[in-house]
């Protein structure tokens, strides 16, 4: 059955289409705390907005339907339509050489609050925020800010440490491995938490990484699993897009153990252990909503466990006493006792 969900889900995202599109939306529920925040106390708070007034847009460089990153956008836009009662639009699979032109078709077109979903999106924001002064440009992931720019990130570091305490846990080879797109500050404070964490269960396993070059490339993701089990890995983490379902395929074959990412993605495939999750859907709430009370401020707001925007999915693969040590690591970590190196 799992086998074939990752199906179904490989043959959406790979038929569809080139262009972007743009729709209304509609989605479901959720919610999270308030962000910790860079950004100067306002010297005067916006008015409160009437949402039939305010359209809100997406723009997505994948596919929405990639049961990872981009979905969670997806997820958030239709929540911010049905529980704000926003107009919405969204552009998926747009070109990075594009997004300039689709933000300022946004723009022009009434939209008062655009989300770029992604850290790339931070450059093209910054060249297109001036031109309209009027309109509120968010990039996702980026660590941006100006006078109507925000950036949101996360706490990277915290998800890899539990998730390489969990793999180690699990692992009968002492050998465990990490596949993400590339060594950017984002993945590589993931990265090497995962060895931490993994590590502070049992100091001499071996952790081993394989770099897809790509946030969607899924038979390079399964080329990179294949490496990384024939060198011994028996419990893999993907950090990538769509091209996690690759990932889960090689387990699948292989009978080994693998971890999700910013969704519980127990649903695709049952070696998926455990996940760590980044509520994206609440942070595009979140912010939605303080844009329309007034109490929005431009600058980078930092999302984590502390929020509840970060946190560990259900312990799928672990025995009652490993879920008792990673609830207590947890635990320790929201209280204090435990440090945990993150980006930000």
């Amino acid at each position: 059955m799992k086998k074939k969900l990752m199906a179904l889900l490989l043959a959406g995202t790979m038929l569809l289409g080139l262009a972007a599109c743009s729709r209304n939306t509609g989605g479901s529920q959720g919610a999270a705390g308030p962000a910790q925040s860079s950004a100067p106390a306002a010297s005067e708070a916006p008015a409160e907005k009437d949402a039939s007034d305010v359209k809100i847009a997406l723009v997505c460089n994948g596919a929405v339907n990639d049961g990872g990153w981009n979905a969670s956008a997806f997820e958030g836009l239709n929540r911010i339509h049905d529980e704000l009662g926003v107009e919405t639009a969204y552009s998926e699979k747009v070109a990075i050489a594009e997004v300039p032109n689709v933000l300022r078709t946004y723009a022009r077109q009434g939209f008062n609050l655009i989300f770029g979903h992604g850290a790339e999106f931070g450059e093209p924001m910054s060249t297109v925020a001036p031109e309209f002064p009027d309109v509120q440009f968010v990039a996702v992931n980026a660590n941006v800010s100006g006078d109507n720019l925000s950036g949101t990130v996360y706490k990277f570091g915290e998800l890899g440490y539990f998730s390489g305490m969990a793999a180690a846990m699990v692992s009968e080879t002492g050998k465990i491995g990490i596949i993400p797109p590339d060594d950017a500050p984002n993945n590589k404070a993931d990265m090497d938490t995962f060895e931490l964490g993994a590590k502070a269960v049992d100091p001499d396993i071996q952790v081993m990484s394989a770099f897809t070059g790509s946030w969607d490339d899924l038979p390079k993701a399964k080329e990179c699993a294949d490496s990384l089990i024939s060198q011994g890995c028996d419990v893999l983490l993907p950090l990538g897009d769509a091209y996690s379902v690759g990932v889960f395929q090689a387990c699948e074959e292989k009978g080994i153990h693998s971890e999700g990412w910013v969704s519980d993605q127990h649903g695709l495939s049952d070696t998926v252990i455990c996940s760590g999750i980044q509520s994206n859907p609440d942070v595009y709430v979140a912010t939605a909503k303080s844009f329309l009370d007034g109490t929005f401020t431009p600058g980078v707001g930092v999302y984590g466990f502390e929020n509840g925007a970060q946190s560990m999915s259900e312990f799928y693969g672990l025995n009652d006493d490993q879920k008792a040590q990673m609830e207590a690591a947890i635990q320790d970590y929201l209280d204090g006792k435990l440090d945990i190196p993150t980006l930000y």
